[in-house]
């Protein structure tokens, strides 16, 4: 009889080595699927802040038209309110630009405030054909600050491409051309607006439905101030100031400077109240768009606003 214990030749053994390979497996597969779970965690949070700030600027937009349309009806006599003196300025800006200004080139400079984030400043070549009965409304921007957005392009014409915007992106991703509505999630990201507002006639318009709808909810404190230098334009800076946060107001103070011997906006910037805790002295910037070397009635035609022009640089 062989009472020698049995061997265990035959039963497999995991060497030092291999249990450290495998565990480290494991904690790769691990740390993976966890990163992976917080990108789509924060990509979602994301989406759904940002829908929900989009969707909230369309009803506002949408309700800012209806009391717009309302009080167009007023009768001038009952039109005694500090606001007027400015809604006149900007319908005489509105009439001449609609009657003169065909079309016209700039550069755009914007500060914006995204909810509690405030995005880099920057800048773009503009190119803008006003709507007329012979011409649709065009818009071509090219991105030259920050630099993380240089180059970026954007076309848009009221009408064309099923009337999305066509752009695209710097380094890799400008290999590609972007087909998107204006008002697109996509589109969106990183803009308060769409790209259909650009534009001095664009910002008039709004600015005189800020106005008719400001004026039917209480006074506000209104001061004209002359020879204010914009760009190396002397302006009359128009400056309204809501003094209490309420409803339907969505700004504390606003600043327009318009150019009064062409009668077009310079520069139009908003601040939100001050938050808790601050003075009266820091509100907080919301928007600020300042356009330069303004050159009115320069001859733009169809290629200016074509992604096929050999001068941009839109990917085939």
């Amino acid at each position: 009889m062989n009472d020698q214990p049995e061997s265990n030749t035959n039963k497999p053994v995991l060497s030092g080595k291999k249990v450290l390979r495998f565990r480290s497996k494991s904690v790769l597969l691990l740390t993976f699927f966890l990163l992976l779970g917080i990108t789509i965690f924060t990509g979602r949070w994301y989406y759904l802040r940002e829908s929900v700030r989009q969707d909230e600027r369309r009803q506002a937009a949408n309700q800012l038209e209806q009391d717009f349309q309302k009080t167009l009806e007023l009768k001038k006599s009952e039109r005694k309110h500090p606001l007027d003196p400015i809604l006149q300025i900007a319908y005489q800006s509105i009439k001449k630009m609609e009657a003169t200004l065909v079309d016209y080139t700039a550069v755009l400079s914007r500060r914006e405030r995204i909810g509690e984030q405030a995005m880099p400043p920057n800048a773009m070549e503009i190119k803008i054909r006003n709507p007329r009965k012979d011409q649709a409304f065009s818009i071509y921007l090219k991105f030259t600050e920050p630099e993380s957005t240089k180059g970026r392009e954007v076309i848009w014409v009221a009408g064309k491409n099923e009337n999305k915007i066509v752009a695209h992106e710097t380094g890799l991703l400008g290999l590609l051309r972007v087909v998107q509505p204006p008002d697109s999630f996509v589109a969106m990201v990183g803009n308060r607006y769409p790209v259909t507002e650009t534009g001095l006639l664009r910002m008039m318009q709004k600015l005189t439905q800020y106005g008719e709808r400001d004026r039917k909810h209480g006074d506000c404190e209104v001061e004209i101030i002359e020879e204010i230098t914009v760009a190396e334009v002397t302006c009359t800076r128009l400056r309204i100031v809501h003094p209490e946060k309420r409803k339907p107001f969505t700004f504390h103070i606003a600043e327009i400077d318009m150019d009064m011997k062409r009668m077009i906006p310079i520069r139009l910037a908003t601040w939100d109240w001050p938050q808790d805790g601050d003075n009266d002295q820091n509100p907080v910037l919301t928007e600020e768009y300042i356009y330069h070397n303004v050159k009115l009635n320069v001859g733009l035609s169809d290629i200016d606003f074509d992604p096929e022009n050999p001068d941009y640089s839109y990917p085939n």
